[in-house]
């Protein structure tokens, strides 16, 4: 068997585990929500106040797409490249796309690099603007949480504070490794050297040697990545605030959706336990976190009695997740059409 069909193979395997995964946590948070009750007991009626709180939910998701978005047109203006809205859109949807469809949301930023490049843009500007945007999201998300953490604690948190609290130094792990690296870079190597070394020996690590290659050139590329954009401390401000006005979005569609059922609940309570739940899924390597994200967000807004909570995880799920896969496909078939239109050239 040639690579490009084991390759092949375990795409389709990824994605039939992933829909697998996802039928089966809907399908028991279902029969949890629905057993015992009678049939239309808990619903979707659509109501003014509930189509003025749904509005909000799609206005979430507008401003976050239009801030990836900016900052995408912010790092071209940055490094004098063609400033391009189609682009940067297509750039920061289509990055989203993937890292929905993908294990880790690892497909994301090897696709929005390829793509830059594909449109124009030089090998270094491409890495630059997906890495640069990638650790600012990061960064985003770290000083948010951080901030969270510290002001909001509630007993419907018990279950996952510490499984929060261990995915988030997991996930500040890059950034934490970034900022090092650009103050004592020996040291850094010496210490990755050091822990993948004992990796190996435990046997966690397959080839020690290999892998500290591997993680040297990562660092080394992040890191040569960053300071081309970096030297703009302007932009690295806006681009960050434009990283926490993204999470801030993102984090805040919940609270809307619970709305929409009548829940009584508060803001800052409900977007605290999202953040919360967002740190707990992203040590769940699957496709979008998926199965994870559902059963975190059920456990959670379930505790708060709200009725609809079945209802209002596939909504927000519908919003955070799989409407990023459907602008995705919409981009294909768009750019599928002008490529025929234009003679059978397409932007894929």
């Amino acid at each position: 068997m040639d690579i490009n069909k084991q390759d092949k193979k375990k795409k389709h395997i990824w994605t039939v585990l992933f829909v697998l995964i996802n039928i089966a946590v809907i399908a028991a948070t279902a029969i949890n929500e629905f057993s015992g009750k009678p049939a239309g007991a808990v619903g979707l009626r659509f109501t003014k106040r509930a189509l003025f709180y749904l509005g909000c939910t799609g206005l979430c998701l507008a401003v976050l797409i239009c801030a990836e978005t900016l900052k995408y047109l912010l790092m071209m203006r940055s490094l004098k490249e063609k400033v391009s809205l189609r682009v940067a859109f297509e750039t920061a949807a289509l990055g989203k796309y993937y890292d929905c469809i993908t294990p880790s949301g690892a497909g994301g930023q090897p696709f929005q690099i390829m793509w830059l490049h594909k449109h124009g843009y030089s090998d270094g500007a491409s890495s630059a603007m997906t890495i640069t945007g990638y650790v600012t999201m990061q960064a985003g998300f770290i000083l948010l949480a951080l901030y969270v953490f510290v002001a909001w604690r509630s007993v419907e948190l018990e279950a996952i504070r510490f499984t929060a609290y261990f995915g988030l130094l997991l996930f500040s792990l890059i950034p934490c490794l970034l900022v090092l690296f650009s103050v004592m870079p020996k040291t850094v190597k010496k210490i990755v050297s050091a822990v993948i070394r004992l990796c190996g020996r435990i046997r966690l690590v397959k080839d020690p040697e290999e892998s500290t290659a591997r993680v040297m050139e990562m660092l080394d590329s992040y890191h040569s990545s960053l300071a081309v954009i970096a030297k703009d401390k302007l932009a690295m401000v806006c681009l960050l605030a434009l990283s926490l006005i993204y999470r801030i979005a993102l984090c805040s569609m919940p609270f809307f959706v619970l709305k929409m059922f009548g829940a009584s609940v508060e803001f800052f309570h409900i977007f605290a336990s999202t953040i919360y739940i967002y740190a707990t899924i992203c040590l769940v390597p699957t496709p979008g976190n998926a199965g994870a994200a559902e059963g975190a967000f059920y456990l959670v807004f379930s505790a708060m009695r709200s009725d609809g909570v079945f209802w209002a995880m596939l909504i927000w799920r519908i919003f955070c997740h799989y409407s990023f896969i459907i602008i995705g496909a919409v981009i294909y078939g768009v750019n599928a059409l002008r490529g025929r239109r234009r003679g059978g050239k397409t932007d894929e």
